[in-house]
């Protein structure tokens, strides 16, 4: 028998498989000097064929199943040297040696042709094979998860409502307060146990403040949270969310110390004027303007009629044609809230008379709300000089504005009264009391009330404008009255039915 390294060439016309455990260290006694395994007295065997994609237990990369010449050469270059079983003497049926890593079963050689198209098919296996990739969950934002849970207690508990109360006379009272009190908690978590962007944090103190002030009678934890929220905007130059901050610090120091709450919006007001932000000196100014009507005593109510002026004035100086229609309408209430003396009624009929020449302008054709206005104020007027002649008209021409504007009104009852003199660019797109309204103007958030409780309201002075003549007119103050009562009622049961299903779908 020749040297093995003439052996190892072909065997049926291709190199024989490769083996890794056919070889040894050299100092192995089966093997001898040139490193090669020692045959003498050993029987030839042949390894049976393995299916595509085979890989021993102890191999971590796959290795071709033969050497070529090439790939022999490299691997003595670096150092490494394979050993290769000699091929059987003849083509008959292999000598199988069970190991006990895989169970082997006996077969027929593979010649060239079908191991090169099992290589091929193992190859285009491993590739086509897809790659699953773990799939890790993003981490959990708890801060937004316990804004979100604060939102939906809050909206479950005014989801009850106060009209619902008005119908059964009764409120699960205790479950409205525990909401409530959960949703506070889960703002109050937020802001004390976590580290929160500037922005983020003095919006949820604004939202925390509110809840107190709206659903509590807490007013010192609300000033001190919006104490701290001032501080944090005047250090990050916040001013939009500050004079929210301030707008509602007025609100909760006025339910304690009037006078103080007084005192303090003449601070905030000025610094608003110092920096120009026009849109605020205007909701400041109606602000206080609102808070004076509230102490009803003379002096202030004419303190509240010099603010006003001074917002008309202004107004007209920037040009704000809604600004000033909204104020000549608010001026004409406080002069006939004040006495219901003849100069009074002159006053409050010249202040509408400014506002109704501004009716055609742009800025105060979108205010549906203020046309209207100002028909109830003028049909008032009328009541109070007992005219009835013009109170019939003016009824008239109220009933007609009601209608015709019934379908540009805000369902919850808000007005936007817009700006011109301010860049909307400057302006947040929040929902505060100054925001950008649907034409992209800067616009002032005014509370007013819903379309059919000023439908009610307009029944209301019907009655009273045709009450001289109910009897000769077949009793039409009454029907008015009847009709201004159902449309009441129906309301009242048409959100409570709303409110139900609402519930039930939940």
């Amino acid at each position: 028998m020749g040297h093995p390294q003439d052996i190892r060439k072909t065997v049926h016309g291709m190199p024989p498989p490769y083996q890794p455990n056919s070889f040894r260290s050299s100092s192995d006694p089966t093997y001898g000097f040139s490193g090669y395994p020692n045959y003498d007295g050993v029987p030839l065997y042949q390894t049976p064929p393995q299916p595509p994609g085979y890989l021993p237990s102890h191999h971590v990369q796959p290795l071709p199943s033969y050497l070529t010449p090439a790939s022999v050469n490299h691997e003595r270059r670096l150092g490494l040297e394979y050993k290769t079983p000699l091929p059987p003497r003849s083509s008959g049926v292999a000598v199988v040696i069970p190991s006990p890593q895989t169970q082997r079963t006996t077969s027929t050689p593979i010649t060239g042709s079908q191991h090169r198209q099992n290589a091929q098919t193992s190859s285009s296996t491993k590739l086509n094979a897809p790659t699953r990739m773990p799939t890790q969950l993003p981490p959990l934002d708890y801060q937004l998860l316990l804004l979100s849970l604060a939102e939906d207690y809050l909206a479950a508990a005014h989801g009850q409502g106060s009209l619902k109360a008005l119908v059964d006379r009764e409120i699960n009272m205790p479950q409205y307060y525990k909401l409530v009190a959960t949703g506070l908690s889960c703002l109050e978590v937020v802001l004390k146990r976590f580290k929160l962007q500037p922005q983020m944090e003095a919006a949820v103190r604004l939202r925390y403040a509110s809840v107190l002030y709206d659903e509590t009678q807490n007013m010192r934890e609300a000033e001190q949270t919006l104490s701290g929220g001032i501080k944090l905007c005047d250090r990050y130059r916040l001013f939009d969310l500050k004079y929210n901050m301030e707008h509602l610090l007025a609100l909760v120091l006025f339910e304690g110390s009037p006078r103080a709450s007084l005192k303090f919006l003449d601070g905030v007001i000025k610094n608003a004027e110092a920096y120009k932000h026009s849109a605020w000196v205007y909701g400041l100014r109606f602000l206080k303007v609102s808070l004076l009507l509230k102490l009803s005593t003379h002096q202030d109510i004419l303190s509240a009629l010099s603010h006003i002026r001074n917002i008309s004035a202004i107004a007209e100086k920037f040009a704000d044609k809604a600004i000033l229609a909204v104020a000549s309408t608010v001026e004409a209430l406080i002069h006939l809230r004040g006495t219901s003396s003849a100069e009074s009624i002159e006053q409050a009929q010249r202040a509408l008379a400014i506002a109704r020449s501004l009716q055609l302008d742009p800025q105060v054709a979108r205010i549906p709300q203020v046309v209207v206005l100002t028909n109830i104020v003028d049909l008032s007027c009328s009541l109070q000089q007992c005219d009835s002649s013009q109170a019939v008209n003016k009824m008239q021409a109220m009933h007609a504005s009601l209608e015709s504007q019934s379908d540009s009104w805000h369902s919850d009852g808000t007005l936007l009264v817009p700006v011109q003199s301010q860049d909307p660019s400057k302006a947040p797109s929040g929902h505060g009391i100054v925001r950008i309204d649907p034409l992209g103007s800067l616009a002032i958030t005014f509370r007013w009330t819903h379309w059919e409780d000023v439908y009610v309201l307009g029944f209301l002075l019907s009655s009273i404008a045709t009450a001289h003549k109910n009897t000769s007119d077949g009793l039409k103050s009454e029907q008015m009255l009847k009709e201004g009562i159902r449309r009441l009622d129906g309301t009242v049961n048409a959100c409570v039915d709303s409110r139900t299903a609402k519930i039930r779908c939940r």
